[in-house]
């Protein structure tokens, strides 16, 4: 969809007779399979072309074991988009009623029921967070923060509070479509990104600020490509909007964290839409000590393991890849791993509690952000 006949028949060319990315793929290194690398893909998607492959559930694995997180576009001195190539092989497997069963079970309970979380005014009137019906600006969660990453929510809810910003909710929230697209249901995309559009323009807001990262990529630019309509509407995602708030003295430092802090890029905000300086202009307002950079941050940071809807297919690897970027954070010597999407804090906790490892607080900018400014208190480090 996003790809034209002649992009993707020359990214196809390229990538079937090119290994340099190939070291950055992390599920390449996971699975040690020549068919997970990017030159391997490239090489099943040539051969399916030329009519040496047939479709089957063997090529639907392979493309559905991809992480989409950009970084193999990063390292391609082409500029080639591998994930739009995946992403495109995936929406002819769905055609085809190839995609994996249990890829097919997620978009079919999604489009039956797009609200993934419980109602967000309820979570936020519970923790003491002020709203306003008339605001001009919705804060949207994701369904990370409004099931396992709640505690996200209510300090976001706090600092739009604290900063003097109305904001309001929606309290039937729905999916924002992102998943469906990534697992190449497009048709499924377009109808919950026309629902999201509708939801977003009757509430009658001139600014979106999005606490996920995936959710807020959407709405920057697939929301509309799908057929929803919101533009005129600025979308925001929340670490841009709290390193104006620093600027602008809107939120006060109680207390310095004492901490040693590292910091874990998402995907979508370092590659796609190339902001790594908000994060860390809202560390070092907060940080007693200088933040510990891992040995790949900002533009080149490693995946969390959560990237292109892996751990729906493929787990295992997903958990694999995540143990990766937590190792990573660990060799800094950090105690606390900062992170700046709820997906992501998802993912390092759940792989965390897996490797029954507790040594390390897994936390997002947005707490600590709160707890600095004294508004919570350090808790469990996973829960």
């Amino acid at each position: 969809m996003f790809l034209s006949k002649k992009e993707r028949d020359e990214t196809i060319w390229a990538c079937r007779f090119c290994m340099m990315c190939n070291c950055a793929d992390r599920v390449a290194q996971v699975v040690r399979r020549e068919s997970y690398t990017p030159r391997g893909r490239g090489a099943i998607m040539f051969a399916l072309e030329s009519g040496l492959l047939e479709y089957d559930e063997g090529v639907a694995d392979i493309m559905y074991t991809t992480l989409n997180d950009r970084l193999l576009q990063h390292w391609c001195v082409g500029n080639y988009d591998h994930e739009e190539l995946v992403i495109d092989m995936r929406a002819r497997l769905f055609k085809k009623g190839l995609a994996p069963e249990e890829v097919v079970a997620f978009a079919n309970r999604i489009k039956k029921n797009p609200i993934k979380g419980e109602n967000p005014e309820k979570i936020l009137s519970g923790a003491g967070v002020t709203m306003d019906s008339d605001s001009d600006t919705l804060l949207f969660c994701g369904s990370a923060a409004l099931n396992s990453q709640q505690s996200t929510l209510i300090c976001a809810g706090k600092l739009f509070n604290q900063a003097g910003q109305p904001l309001k909710v929606l309290s039937d929230e729905p999916s924002s479509g992102w998943a469906l697209y990534q697992l190449g249901d497009f048709e499924g995309a377009k109808q919950l990104s026309k629902r999201i559009a509708k939801k977003i323009r009757d509430c009658r807001v001139s600014k979106v600020v999005a606490l996920d990262a995936d959710s807020y990529r959407m709405l920057m630019g697939r929301t509309t490509r799908f057929g929803g309509d919101i533009k005129g509407i600025k979308v925001h995602h929340i670490n841009a909007l709290m390193a104006d708030w620093f600027k602008n003295n809107q939120i006060p430092v109680a207390g310095r964290i004492s901490d040693t802090v590292t910091y874990h890029d998402p995907c979508v905000l370092a590659r796609f839409f190339e902001d790594v300086d908000s994060p860390r202009l809202i560390l070092s307002k907060i940080l007693k000590n200088p933040l510990k950079e891992m040995a790949s941050s900002k533009k080149l940071a490693n995946c969390c393991g959560a990237g292109g809807m892996l751990p729906l297919h493929r787990p295992d690897v997903s958990d694999q890849v995540a143990g990766l970027r937590i190792d990573e954070a660990a060799d800094t010597g950090a105690s606390v791993l900062v992170s700046g999407c709820p997906r992501c804090d998802d993912k390092f906790k759940r792989s965390m509690a897996a490797r029954g490892q507790d040594d390390m607080r897994i936390i997002n900018l947005v707490e600590l952000v709160a707890e600095a400014a004294g508004l919570t208190f350090p808790t469990n480090p996973n829960h």
